[in-house]
């Protein structure tokens, strides 16, 4: 069992001139390069001591070298040499390495040192050995400070892209992650890692999936991908995505490397992306409908008017000096089915006219054609047009928003009855038909228009793109992104002068909405 501590947050001083995200991000990742590039420690405190143990050994150096011209006083300046690596660049060391050796010469011939030859040969030997050393010391500090570029790119690039590392063992339930990781989980810089403080920053509802993860790493799963949600103490939500693949160590150990991104900005634009395209089908929707008036009006005045005939009717068998009964009962079940039949016109027109957002579950394509064609057929006898309706995608059940569907139906239908507007009346002809095929329920409507120039065609559902002198361009534009959101397709075909057909296809399958989080 994990032990989840108390949350605990962190809220880095911001200074006063960074005052968007980017300029905050830009600041930090400033003075971290900084600090890696001349690689001095973050805490002066040590800092004074390197400085002040180089002071010791340098005078033991002038102390020692006024007796002595042994390894003894070669090894001081190794110790200064080795110092001023990790305080210096490579130039300042070479110079530092070049006056120990000038030093320990200059000394040596103070002293009368080339009058004995054993004087001459430690010499010789102990700049040798500081020249090796100096050798060493500069490829080991070329190494260093190139690991020191590495990471301040890659500490730069994981800001830049809000993406992090970390590893863990799903054995041992240990973890480890960087700097950026700990900011992404709003943690201290200097926080222990921990599988509990992972699991701690992770919303309650997303747990089990994260919590699967770590079972699928104990099974030494190849890849491990998990889309979940970060709750912060605040209540903000953050949206992250996880991967991890396996890797063996050196002493055989099974460990996780993984990339942690925070994807709450994208997550936010894809919403205000979702919540633009659905105001924008709502006023397309509603378009609609001012162009439908005459022919929901004519739906609904035919019910109002068999209401009207069938009340007359029961009043007069009422009427009789023996009054019929049956008959006025009969009247009366006529008034109560054109009631209702106006009533689910009224239905209709409201679903099309309410503002909400897209609701998916199992529907039939047959049953929402035939809804949507009870809307239209008004208009389409306006224009004069007997339709042929062929449903034939029987069993066809798709996951779909019925309000969303019938907008693109009734699109479809009334752009086919404009197109045949310049063909005469006795040559109009537009087919309706549903079918199955390949696991898809597709939808066609044909006409018998002048057709689409082909230059045209690939422009279609463009936005904003149209051929009207008074249109918008967003019709067929929109419908593609509701195809798009049921995870269909949609095309058109035609032939100059031969008419025009538009279709789309929709997966049959179940709907297994589970939101955002998602484990794979």
């Amino acid at each position: 069992m994990i032990e989840i501590p108390n949350k605990t947050s962190s809220h880095p001083r911001t200074p006063p001139f960074a005052k968007g995200t980017c300029s905050k991000m830009l600041y930090n990742i400033g003075q971290r390069t900084s600090r890696l590039m001349h690689g001095l420690s973050l805490k002066p405190l040590e800092n004074l001591l390197v400085w002040l143990m180089g002071l010791i050994v340098a005078c033991g150096i002038l102390i020692n070298t006024e007796t002595r011209t042994d390894l003894t006083t070669t090894t001081l300046y190794i110790a200064l040499l080795l110092m001023a690596i990790n305080l210096l660049s490579i130039s300042a060391v070479i110079v530092v390495a070049l006056f120990c050796m000038l030093v320990m010469t200059s000394m040596c011939l103070y002293q009368g040192g080339f009058q004995r030859w054993e004087t001459t040969t430690d010499l010789l030997h102990s700049l040798a050995v500081l020249a090796a050393i100096m050798y060493l010391a500069l490829r080991s500090k070329k190494i260093s400070d190139n690991l020191r570029h590495n990471e301040v790119y890659m500490v730069g690039a994981q800001c830049l892209t809000q993406t992090a590392c970390f590893g863990f063992r799903a054995d041992l339930g240990r973890m480890g992650w960087s700097e950026q990781a700990a900011r992404i989980l709003e943690y201290p810089a200097r926080t222990s890692p921990s599988v509990a403080l992972f699991l701690e920053r992770t919303h309650p509802d997303d747990l089990p999936l994260v919590l699967a993860g770590f079972e699928k790493a104990a099974r030494h799963a190849t890849l491990i991908e998990v889309k979940h949600r970060l709750l912060m103490p605040d209540g903000r939500i953050k949206y992250l995505h996880l991967f991890a693949t396996p890797l063996f160590t050196r002493e055989g150990n099974f460990e996780y490397l993984g990339a942690l991104m925070d994807v709450t900005a994208s997550k936010e634009a894809e919403e205000a992306l979702c919540r633009a395209q659905t105001e924008l089908a709502h006023v397309t929707r509603v378009t609609s409908l001012g162009e439908l008036a005459a022919s929901i009006a004519h739906e609904v005045n035919q019910p109002l008017a068999a209401i009207t005939s069938s009340a007359e009717a029961c009043r007069n068998w009422l009427s009789r000096p023996q009054p019929d009964v049956l008959e006025a009962r009969q009247s009366l079940e006529r008034i109560i089915a054109s009631s209702s039949r106006a009533s689910e016109i009224t239905r209709r027109v409201r679903a099309l006219s309410r503002k909400c957002d897209p609701l998916r579950q199992n529907e039939s394509l047959n049953d929402i054609v035939s809804e949507t064609l009870s809307l239209v057929r008004y208009e389409l006898a306006h224009h004069k047009i007997n339709p042929q309706i062929e449903l034939n995608a029987f069993g066809g059940q798709v996951s779909a928003d019925r309000v969303q569907l019938q907008q693109v139906i009734i699109n479809l239908i009334i752009n086919a009855c404009q197109a045949m507007d310049a063909v005469s009346p006795c040559e109009r002809a537009l087919c309706i038909r549903t079918w199955v095929k390949d696991n898809e329920v597709l939808l066609e409507v044909a006409d018998q228009g002048p057709g689409i120039p082909a230059d045209v065609l690939p422009h279609l559902f463009t936005p904003f793109f149209t051929t009207k002198a008074n249109g918008l361009g967003m019709g067929l534009s929109i419908c593609r992104s509701i195809i798009d959101f049921h995870e269909g397709r949609i095309w058109a075909t035609s032939a100059n002068g031969q008419g025009s057909s538009f279709l789309f296809a929709l997966p049959i399958r179940v709907a297994n909405d589970q939101g955002f989080a998602a484990a794979i």
